[in-house]
């Protein structure tokens, strides 16, 4: 087979539409995806590259600009996902490819090093075709609030998810704050990870994230079917815990089954939920170094790292 591999631009980003439903099964709107891919405000957007298939696209690999920090300095990164290949396409070599190309796209536009949290098909890829490394994988907890998954039900149909919805909001609506996490991974180290700053949180709000504050303490979340935690910022272990309490509660009334916290080894996040869950094994957090100076070992993030939180 002969593949057309062609950069993402605004003129074919429609195409990953496609790919979206017929490769992950997701119903992403045209906006959706356009949100996701510009990143203007750090000057650049659009990385990635589609191969095509007699005008059909078949596959894509793309990757996100993100501002890092570390020890007070930042530089340009980007994260790695959204690697779709299409059933009767994969094995073609086509995952190499696409990545190789936006490797070489990332570098001409100044991007210091890549990074993201390759699942269990695209980890050997990254590892072993790409020349990424890892030095841990993140952790994850999870919390069960009831025993009956009724979110999970009602939202299986478009009229009752939309009564579900607001019913969800309306509960979280008295603890919604704008005031935003600086990172709980530099609490307890001097790290790489995402420079929090407002259009950080102004570009990933697309997702519908938001965060709540119970008793002082902050709660980044996500509440598709379970409720996410993607960052905390929290001063005190025994108000975490009291606030903890509280947000299992408001779980529980808004019948969400489980809370799921993912973040760094040894972080803030892993060390107030290792006596409230048993911690299991998580993706890897994946780096490549183009002209870094940042000790990308050193690579801590959360929850809300994450493309799609």
């Amino acid at each position: 087979m002969s593949y057309n591999i062609v950069p993402l631009s605004t003129e074919n980003i429609k195409d990953l539409t496609y790919l979206y439903k017929h490769v992950f099964g997701n119903n992403m709107s045209i906006d959706m995806v356009k949100k996701k891919f510009d990143t203007d405000h750090l000057g650049v957007s659009y990385f990635g590259h589609l191969a095509y298939e007699n005008k059909k696209p078949v596959a894509f690999h793309g990757a996100i600009p993100v501002l890092m920090k570390y020890n007070g300095l930042t530089e340009l990164a980007a994260q790695y996902g959204d690697a779709m290949t299409m059933p009767g396409h994969t094995g073609k070599g086509l995952f190499t490819k696409l990545g190789k190309y936006t490797d070489q796209q990332l570098k001409k536009a100044g991007i210091k090093f890549v990074w993201g949290f390759p699942n269990q098909n695209s980890e050997y890829g990254y590892l072993n075709k790409l020349d990424w490394k890892y030095k841990e994988r993140m952790l994850g907890y999870t919390i069960k609030t009831s025993f009956f998954p009724f979110g999970k039900v009602v939202s299986k149909f478009d009229f009752t998810k939309n009564i579900y919805d607001k019913r969800v909001r309306d509960i979280f609506s008295d603890y919604i704050t704008k005031n935003k996490i600086s990172g709980s991974v530099f609490k307890d180290f001097n790290c790489v990870s995402t420079s929090r700053d407002q259009s950080y949180y102004d570009y990933k709000s697309h997702t519908g994230n938001f965060t709540i504050d119970i008793d002082g303490v902050l709660f980044w979340i996500k509440i598709k079917n379970d409720l996410l935690v993607g960052d905390i910022e929290a001063s005190d272990e025994a108000l975490f815990y009291q606030a903890l309490k509280k947000l299992k509660s408001l779980a529980y009334k808004s019948g969400i089954m489980t809370i799921t916290f993912q973040a760094s080894p040894n972080t803030q996040i892993a060390k107030l939920l290792h006596s409230q869950a048993e911690a299991f094994s998580s993706w890897i957090v994946g780096f490549k170094n183009f002209s870094s100076s940042f000790p990308l070992e050193e690579l801590k993030l959360t929850f809300g790292d994450l493309d799609t939180f």
